[in-house]
């Protein structure tokens, strides 16, 4: 065969069209294989609705993440409410029993203190005596009361503090 001037043999063209049919199915079977795997992706996507409409689908996971959103921001609020509320609460407590006055009334008396996160609260102190027992509220603001406070009312707010930190370092 005669191609622009040269001479090509037969075999040659055969050969070379064999090889052009080769790349050709080559190619026709990787692209059939891409579509399979894109298939396979949106009947996926698509397997959650009934139907094989792509703009539903895309619109029902548009609403279920707008809807996941809102939840994650209620939950955002509701924990920032509960940090909010929780310092108030009560959170340091300690308890210390002494013998007010020595003898033999065995260890009747008690200091309790009641503290928030930032140390305020109260001061419980019940002193007995054989004829009485009185009992003593100090309030507590910042760790600091206006009334003096005992040592055993000290050593209770130092108690109370101690146990909520071992708590928290638990």
């Amino acid at each position: 065969m005669d191609f622009y001037g040269f001479y090509i043999p037969e075999m040659y063209i055969v050969i070379a069209e064999v090889g052009l049919c080769f790349l050709a199915f080559l190619f026709g079977l990787i692209a059939l294989i891409i579509a399979a795997k894109a298939g396979r992706r949106s009947k996926k996507i698509l397997r959650c609705n009934e139907g094989y409409d792509i703009s539903r689908s895309i619109s029902s996971y548009y609403e279920k993440c707008a809807a996941l959103m809102e939840n994650y921001q209620a939950a955002e609020e509701r924990l920032q409410k509960l940090e909010k509320n929780s310092k108030a609460a009560a959170k340091k407590i300690g308890a210390l029993r002494y013998n007010a006055f020595g003898g033999n009334n065995g260890n009747l008396s008690y200091a309790v203190a009641v503290l928030d996160e930032e140390d305020t609260g109260f001061v419980l102190n019940g002193v007995y005596t054989s004829q009485q027992t009185a009992t003593y509220l100090k309030p507590i603001k910042n760790g600091h009361s206006a009334f003096e406070l005992s040592e055993e009312e000290q050593e209770a707010i130092l108690k109370a503090r101690e146990n909520y930190t071992r708590i928290i370092n638990e």
